[in-house]
């Protein structure tokens, strides 16, 4: 009998553990039948790669300093001078193995061992280079074959079992109940759209099975048949697929794949006609669509939207927010702390609140006598109004109406976003008046780039004195 915890009690996360932990204790009772078995050189040195692969992931984007990684090399050359090497590296290992469900020789152990070792060797390297702030491309990384299971023989059919199928479907719904409470809502959504075209083009396949080759042929079908442009499949399709694939490849999601297909896989994008342009809006655009929310009539019929064309431009414009984290907002969210008047993004694109002062240009236009006159609830939506048979949230419906509502009025350029172009247009205004970097990512919510920036959060009172120093919009509104 054999008896572990899945660790959680929430019952969609334990199926997923379970097949995953059954899987894996299914290969060690067929490796166990079959015997130890003899480890070749490709693939010891492909297992270093998968050990590799797991100290580097784990450590690059935040590495610490260069001396730390020295004063590792310098444990490892005392372990290696008092032949002390297995001792050190022998968890490691057995881990690895257990993890591919292997049972070696004594031989190929040793061998593994002394190959590992050498490998964390390589990795601290890498990571003092990471240290130093060096992050081109990995040499060592390519030095490792791709790892491939060796099947086991089941009797005379060496057939893989029908049960061990895993299938993109399968392999898709464990990647989103794993980050259920780990990943935004919007995010599994729009990856499963994704999924969705490839789930038809592989049909039954094992995604096991899949090679770049295949990832590529459904790209070009996603870009030819489906008729989604080769930026988009770059930048969406490819980059969701690669990101589960991926997580398929780690500890978490059960090193279900030895390698990431999609890897080298982009289509080729038709080069842009004309001259690109800024991603900040320029003075006119400015203009336009900040006197056209001041001026916009009130809808008796739909007051919601009213506001949010009213507003919402303006609250962007003036904290350089999301549009869907400014029409999440409700009454409570508006409030006086500390002395600072404050608008708390409770629901944002990285799930990390932030509250951010209310510039007194628009305390002068009337925002707080909006919200002390509005009811409880969503100051921007109605939720009796929402369609409860779309997946889209309301706050999402009605920054999407925004987006055009602004484009429409103001007569956009095609080339830049009526809702996103404020986050550019806030933070260059703030650079152009000397607003420190941390202080504009902390009011944007924007992620600090090094540890050490990780210490230095903020506080309200520093933002709320930054963003007095934030210039005001000067409109002609009689024009």
């Amino acid at each position: 009998m054999v008896q572990a915890s899945l660790r959680t009690k929430e019952v969609t996360e334990a199926r997923t553990r379970h097949a995953v932990a059954d899987g894996a204790l299914k290969r060690l009772w067929d490796a166990e039948r079959n015997g130890p078995m003899t480890l070749n050189k490709r693939q010891i040195t492909a297992l270093c790669g998968l050990l590799y692969k797991d100290f580097i992931d784990g450590l690059s984007d935040e590495p610490g300093t260069a001396e730390i990684w020295e004063e590792v090399e310098n444990i490892h050359a005392s372990y290696r001078a008092r032949g002390k090497t297995e001792k050190w590296i022998g968890p490691s290992v057995d881990a690895v193995l257990t993890r591919e469900g292997l049972v070696v020789d004594e031989t190929s152990w040793k061998r593994l061992a002394e190959a590992a070792f050498d490998t964390l060797d390589r990795a601290a390297g890498t990571l003092k280079r990471n240290a130093r702030g060096d992050y081109s491309p990995d040499p060592v990384a390519s030095t490792f074959p791709t790892w491939t299971r060796p099947s086991i023989s089941n009797g005379d059919n060496d057939a893989p079992r029908a049960d061990s199928i895993l299938s993109v479907d399968d392999l898709f719904e464990r990647w989103a109940a794993y980050n259920a409470d780990k990943k935004a809502a919007n995010t599994i959504k729009r990856y499963r759209g994704s999924f969705r075209s490839l789930i038809r083009f592989a049909e039954d396949r094992d995604v096991r099975s899949l090679t770049g080759d295949d990832i590529y042929a459904w790209a070009l079908h996603r870009e030819k048949v489906e008729g989604i442009t080769a930026k988009a499949v770059n930048k969406n399709d490819l980059v969701a697929v690669s990101s589960v694939f991926s997580w398929a490849m780690s500890r978490q999601g059960g090193t279900l794949l030895t390698a990431n297909p999609v890897s080298g896989s982009r289509l080729d994008e038709p080069k842009e006609k004309g001259k690109k342009r800024e991603k900040h809006f320029r003075e006119k655009e400015i203009g336009a669509i900040l006197s056209a929310a001041s001026s916009v009539k009130p809808n008796d019929t739909n007051p919601t939207l009213y506001f949010a064309y009213r507003w919402c431009p303006w609250l962007a414009a003036y904290s350089g927010a999301r549009i869907a984290e400014l029409t999440h907002l409700e009454k409570r969210d508006i409030r006086v702390e500390d002395g600072v008047t404050l608008m708390d993004l409770r629901v944002t694109k990285t799930d990390a609140p932030r509250l951010i002062p209310i510039h007194e240009h628009l305390i002068e236009q009337g925002f707080l006598a909006f919200v002390e006159a509005s009811g409880p609830g969503p100051l921007f939506f109605d939720p009796e109004r929402h369609d409860k048979k779309t997946a889209t949230p309301p706050a999402e419906q009605r920054g999407q109406k925004v987006a055009k509502w602004v484009r429409e009025v103001a007569k956009l350029d095609p080339n830049v976003d009526p809702n996103h172009g404020w986050r550019h247009t806030w933070k260059t205004k703030a650079l152009d008046v000397g607003i420190e970097e941390r202080i504009r990512d902390a009011i944007t919510g924007h992620r600090v780039r090094s540890v050490g920036r990780s210490y230095e959060a903020p506080t309200l009172k520093m933002k709320a004195k930054a963003m007095k120093r934030f210039p005001r919009y000067k409109l002609d509104l009689t024009a």
